[in-house]
C-alpha cells in the first residue's frame, strides 16, 4: 500500500534500519491478529519490507562489538521503532498499560511465545522465560525502565544510540564534535604512543588517559592525526560532564558510527571508570594528572605536553599564513585549541574588511576570547622595557642575555642535540636577582620577558598565600600551569617570602611551612618555564632552591657613572630642563637606587609642570629630600631652595 510509508530514507544506514522495523512491524500484526484495529497497518508496513542497503551498517558494528544475537537486535528494533513513525508510536502506545509509546517487556515475552522472534525457543513457557532472561541480563544494551510489574514495564535504547543506528548527526549527553582541522600533531610522534595507538586500531577494549597539560582540547586535536595514521578513525567531542550513564551512551554511539571517541570532559564525577562499559576502545583527555581510581578494563597513561616555541610557530604558520608574525602578537597559553578558534575569529573579521590577517584582528580576538586570562593572585604584564632600559654592569647583562640565549637555543640544544633527554623540566629556565630594593629587579624580569617574546606574570604574594592548609599550594599551582601554558616568564617578587629556609619543626605552623617549601622545591626542579625569584634577603632564600637555578644576578646600588645614567633615563629628552641641572652633579650628591631616581624625577616633572617653569635643580633636590624621608635616610647636607 503506497499510502503507507516511513519518513524518506536519506542515506543507506537509516534505510536499511527501516527495512529491519518493516519487518518487525509486520510479525507484530502477526501477534496481533486480524481482529485488531491495527491489523492492517502494520501488515502493510510488512509488506513494503525487505533486505534493505548492502554493505557495512551502524547495527552490524554495534551487533558484532557487543556479541548481539538476532533477537537481541528484534529487541534493539523493537525499542526504536516508535521513533521511525508516528503510527507505530500509536499502537505501542495502544498496547502499554500506561498509554506511553514504548514497547514493553510483556511484548517481547509474547512475541517469543509466539516464536516471531528469532531463535526463540519452540517451547511457549521457555520461550517466554528465555525473552525474561535477555531483559534481564543477557542483553545489557536495551534499558527497562518503570517500577510496576516486570511484563509493564517499557524498553528504551540508551540516549543517541537510534540517531547513530540511522546514521544521523549528533551525539548524546551535550557532546560537541571538533574538527581537528589540518593542525597535525605538531611535536608528537608514533613512537611515544605505540601501545595507545595499537589498541584503538585493533579494537582492543581500553581506556586512554591523555595528560593535555592544561590543554586539553588542543592535546586531542594534535592526537587524532596520529590514530588516523594508526588504523583508527578518531572523533573528538567535548562534554560538559561524563558520569558513567553519558560514558556509556557516547561509547556505544560511536561504536555504532565505527569510531574511536576522543573526549574531553570538564567533570568527571565517576573517574574513568565511566568509560567501562563498552568493550570498545576510548581516549579520555584531561587538563592535567588525574586520580584513575577503580576501573574494570586496562588503563593506558598518556601525556602531551604542550607544544614548544617552535612547533608554535609551525602552528600559526598554517593557521594564519598571511600574518608571519603572529607567534609575536598572541601570548602562546591559549593553546592550540583556543589558537585556532582566534585565527577564525581573525580570518573572518579580514574577510569583512577586504584585508588579509593583521595583528590588530588577532589582538581583537584574543580580547574577546580571553586568551591570556591569569588566575587570581597573579598580574599579567606586556613587556614594554627593553634593554636601554636597564643600567647594569657588563657582566650582569652578559648574564641576563645568556638567559634569552638559553631560551632560544632549547630547539637545538635539547631537540636536536638531545641534551638532558627525559629529564623533567629541562626546558626551564630558573634566576635568582638578589640585591637591595629599587636596583631594578622588576624591571630586568621585563626585560627578560620581553627579550624572550613573552608576558611577564608577577605573582602577588598577598592573594597567592592562605592559612589554609592546601590552599597555599594549590594557588602556586595554577600560577606555575599558567606560566608553563602561556609560555610566560613568572616573577615571584620578595621571593624569600616563599622560598625561604626550612627550620626545626617546632609546632604545626613549622611542619607545614616546611611542606610549602618541599613543594616549592619539587615544583620548580621540573617546571617547563621561565621562573624569576627576586628577593631583597638572598641569605635568607633556602639552599636547596640555588642548586636548583641556572642564573644568580646580584643587583648591586649603582656608581656614581651609573647614576648619572639613570638620571638620563628617567629625565626624557621631550622634557624642558632649566640651564642649573647638572646631572653629574646629581648622581655625586645622591648616592640612591633607579627605583628612587626615577620617582625624584616624575615628581620635580608634576612640580615643575603645576609652576609652568622647566625642570630645575630646585625641584629636583625637593623631590629627592621626599625620597629619602620616604626611605627613613638622612638627607644630605646641601644647601638647597624650596621649589
Amino acid at each position: 500500500m503506497s499510502d503507507i510509508a516511513l519518513l524518506d530514507p536519506t542515506t543507506a544506514a537509516a534505510a536499511r534500519l527501516h527495512h529491519g522495523v518493516l519487518e518487525l512491524a509486520g510479525r507484530l500484526g502477526h501477534l496481533l491478529g486480524d481482529d485488531h484495529e491495527a491489523a492492517g497497518f502494520l501488515a502493510a508496513l510488512g509488506e513494503q519490507a525487505g533486505p534493505g542497503p548492502a554493505g557495512p551498517h551502524p547495527i552490524d558494528r554495534l551487533a558484532v562489538g557487543l556479541g548481539l544475537t538476532r533477537a537481541e537486535i528484534d529487541v534493539v528494533l523493537l525499542a526504536g521503532a516508535a521513533e521511525e513513525h508516528e503510527g507505530l508510536a500509536s499502537v505501542l502506545r495502544g498496547l502499554h498499560p500506561g498509554h506511553l509509546p514504548v514497547a514493553t517487556c510483556g511484548l517481547v515475552a509474547a512475541l517469543a511465545e509466539a516464536g516471531l522472534l528469532h531463535d526463540a525457543p519452540d517451547d511457549p513457557v521457555e520461550a517466554r522465560l528465555w525473552a525474561r532472561s535477555q531483559l534481564t541480563g543477557a542483553l545489557d544494551l536495551v534499558l527497562v525502565q518503570g517500577h510496576g510489574p516486570f511484563a509493564e514495564r517499557g524498553l528504551i535504547l540508551p540516549e543517541g544510540l537510534w540517531t547513530a543506528l540511522r546514521g544521523d548527526p549528533g551525539w548524546p549527553a551535550g557532546a560537541r564534535e571538533i574538527d581537528t582541522g589540518a593542525i597535525g600533531p605538531l611535536g608528537l610522534r608514533a613512537e611515544q604512543l605505540s601501545a595507545a595507538l595499537v589498541a584503538c586500531a585493533n579494537g582492543v577494549p581500553v581506556t586512554v588517559v591523555v595528560d593535555g597539560a592544561g590543554d586539553p582540547v588542543g592535546a586531542a586535536m594534535r592526537l587524532t592525526p596520529l590514530l588516523a595514521g594508526g588504523g583508527a578513525n578518531p572523533v573528538v567531542l567535548t562534554v560538559p560532564a561524563l558520569p558513567t550513564a553519558a560514558g556509556r551512551a557516547i561509547t556505544l554511539a560511536a561504536l555504532a558510527r565505527g569510531t574511536t571517541p576522543v573526549l574531553v570532559a570538564d567533570d568527571l564525577p565517576d573517574g574513568v571508570a565511566a568509560l567501562d562499559g563498552v568493550p570498545a576502545p576510548s581516549v579520555l583527555v584531561t587538563s592535567g594528572p588525574v586520580r584513575i581510581g577503580t576501573t574494570s578494563r586496562a588503563v593506558l597513561p598518556v601525556r602531551v605536553p604542550p607544544p614548544s616555541r617552535s612547533q608554535r610557530r609551525q602552528l600559526w604558520a598554517r593557521l594564519t599564513p598571511d600574518c608571519p608574525d603572529a607567534a609575536e602578537v598572541v601570548p602562546p597559553g591559549c593553546g592550540v585549541a583556543v589558537a585556532t578558534e582566534l585565527a577564525r575569529d581573525a580570518a573572518t573579521a579580514a574577510l569583512l574588511s577586504g584585508t588579509h590577517v593583521r595583528q590588530r584582528d588577532l589582538r581583537a580576538a584574543l580580547d574577546i576570547r580571553g586568551g591570556d586570562r591569569t588566575p587570581a593572585g597573579v598580574q599579567r604584564i606586556r613587556p614594554v622595557a627593553g634593554w636601554d632600559d636597564l643600567v647594569l654592569p657588563e657582566d650582569r647583562l652578559t648574564q641576563l642575555h645568556e638567559a634569552v640565549a638559553r631560551v632560544r637555543a632549547q630547539d637545538v640544544v635539547l631537540g636536536r642535540w638531545g641534551f638532558l633527554a627525559d629529564r623533567p623540566g629541562r626546558y626551564g629556565v630558573r634566576a635568582l636577582f638578589c640585591g637591595p630594593p629599587g636596583t631594578g629587579k622588576t624591571l630586568a624580569g621585563e626585560v627578560l620577558a620581553g627579550a624572550m617574546g613573552r608576558d611577564l606574570l608577577v605573582v602577588d604574594l598577598s592573594r597567592m598565600t592562605s592559612k589554609w592548609i592546601g590552599e597555599t599550594e594549590k594557588n602556586l599551582a595554577e600560577a606555575f600551569d599558567a606560566a608553563e601554558r602561556g609560555d610566560a616568564v613568572l616573577l615571584f617578587d620578595e621571593a624569600d617570602a616563599l622560598f625561604g629556609k626550612r627550620t626545626e619543626v617546632g609546632d604545626a605552623r613549622d611542619r607545614y611551612a616546611n611542606l610549602e617549601t618541599a613543594y616549592l622545591l619539587s615544583r620548580l626542579s621540573w617546571f617547563d618555564g621561565v621562573a624569576v625569584l627576586a628577593t631583597n634577603l638572598r641569605h635568607n632564600v633556602d639552599p636547596a632552591f640555588t642548586r636548583r637555578l641556572e642564573f644568580v644576578v646580584a643587583f648591586d646600588p649603582p656608581d656614581e657613572e651609573q647614576r648619572v645614567l639613570l638620571w638620563r633615563r628617567h629625565l626624557p629628552a621631550t622634557a624642558p630642563l632649566a640651564a642649573d641641572v647638572d646631572l653629574g652633579l646629581l648622581a655625586l650628591r645622591y648616592p640612591v637606587t633607579g627605583a628612587l631616581i626615577r620617582n625624584a624625577a616624575v615628581a620635580a616633572a608634576f612640580l615643575a609642570a603645576e609652576a609652568g617653569t622647566p625642570i630645575g635643580a630646585a625641584q629636583l633636590a625637593w623631590a629627592m629630600r621626599r625620597e629619602y624621608a620616604k626611605a627613613g635616610r638622612a638627607y644630605p647636607a646641601i644647601s638647597e631652595e624650596s621649589p
